[in-house]
């Protein structure tokens, strides 16, 4: 029963790994709203707001590439599995 557990876990894996590690992000950039409305409005906020979102684009695909298939990240954790 265990076994089979696994074995159901293991198949939808890089699927969870893609969601935890993109939670972090998404909460960013939720936190990240406000200064996208108000810095353009403010000397120099373009030029800020721009690095801003080329960061959080950055991170978002980070995370896409360590989860895609053989990504050292990923050769490291499914190895790892004995399933």
């Amino acid at each position: 029963m265990f076994t089979e557990a696994v074995r159901a876990l293991a198949s939808c894996q890089r699927a969870v790994i893609v969601a935890l590690a993109l939670l972090p992000v998404l909460l960013v950039t939720a936190a990240c709203l406000p200064a996208v409305l108000l810095l353009p409005a403010f000397p120099g906020g373009v030029r800020r707001l721009t690095v801003l979102l080329a960061q959080l684009r950055r991170w978002t695909g980070e995370v896409l590439t360590w989860s895609q298939p053989g990504s050292a990240a990923v050769r490291s954790i499914s190895t790892n599995w004995p399933v």
